[in-house]
């Protein structure tokens, strides 16, 4: 009992998940954080460069809030077509769009400067971009993975990422504790009712003990008042030294078991053994006169015979 091991409740294991839960998601909401605080970023990351998308200006090819993964470096001829990320993007109209992502529409020599002609998917308007203004060039977006962005830079997404697993982590780990109590007190119940048991068996064991002691007693009393009664012989007993004995039986029940058996013909023999005196008693009484009187008469016929002898030879 005292080597029961305490078993880990399937809610503390809940518990200990949604806290490696909890801790991850922290970490990733910190990133997007600081990663995409504002609209104007564009966090690189081995030769890429990522951007969100804030607004509708390319659907339906690109919608709101897709994440985009840009090769960087600047569009060539090849390119045009493609989709380009540029910073500090303005209209015609003097509207500000800072960065954003557009189509690339064609290459544009202006006083012998270089500019990237750029528009919007629903617009006929271009803008010229130069060169140290092209972050790069657009090749893979993720839709849901934008969402998930824009989720976790939201107060919504704190409550979904941070403070749900948090909830979660309390309420199982709490029910982890409280299963917990309830097996150590299972176990503590277990334990106490065993030794309960134990002392059980020890005062049962102790009564048998003190019971076989006082029969032992009595028998070396009876012994000593009738030395003609033998007591069994615990150490040279017959019973004991039996190779029939299978291995696992109690010498002492064997021994407790022949003197139960040994009573009987003790007490037998103590009956037959006074019967025995009383006959040998009533044969000395009755048999010892008969005697005595047959051989005083088969004197007195010796006498008689020799008296008569006696006589016969006088007489010639």
């Amino acid at each position: 009992m005292s080597t029961q091991e305490v078993k880990t409740s399937p809610c503390k294991v809940l518990g200990i998940i949604f806290l490696i839960i909890l801790i991850l998601s922290a970490a990733f909401v910190v990133l997007v954080h600081f990663a995409f605080k504002n609209e104007n970023v564009t966090p690189s990351i081995g030769g890429y460069s990522l951007y969100l998308i804030h607004d509708d200006y390319m659907s339906p090819d690109i919608k709101k809030n897709s994440l985009i993964f840009a090769t960087n470096g600047k569009p060539t001829q090849e390119d045009i077509g493609k989709v380009v990320i540029a910073d500090d993007v303005s209209g015609k109209n003097g509207t500000t769009y800072g960065t954003t992502a557009m189509y690339f529409v064609n290459l544009v020599n202006e006083d012998n400067k270089l500019y990237y002609e750029l528009k919007f998917k629903n617009s006929e308007d271009t803008t010229l971009v130069k060169g140290n203004k092209i972050v790069g060039i657009a090749n893979y977006q993720f839709e849901l993975m934008g969402k998930i962005i824009v989720l976790a830079n939201s107060t919504l997404g704190y409550v979904v990422f941070i403070g749900l697993p948090a909830l979660l982590m309390i309420i199982f780990l709490a029910l982890g504790k409280h299963s917990k109590t309830k097996q150590l007190a299972s176990i503590e119940k277990r334990r106490e009712k065993y030794h309960e048991d134990i002392e059980d068996i020890n005062d049962d064991a102790q009564a048998s003990f003190d019971e076989f002691v006082k029969e032992k007693e009595l028998l070396q009393n009876v012994h000593q008042e009738n030395p003609t009664v033998q007591l069994p012989n615990e150490k040279g007993s017959e019973i004991l030294n039996e190779p029939l004995i299978e291995e696992g039986v109690n010498k002492d029940d064997l021994v407790e078991m022949k003197e139960d058996l040994a009573k009987p013909t003790n007490n037998a023999i103590e009956e037959l053994m006074k019967i025995l005196e009383e006959e040998n008693a009533k044969l000395k009484e009755f048999e010892l006169p008969k005697a005595e009187k047959a051989v005083k008469d088969a004197h007195d016929n010796h006498q008689e015979i020799l008296e008569n002898n006696d006589n016969s030879n006088s007489n010639e």
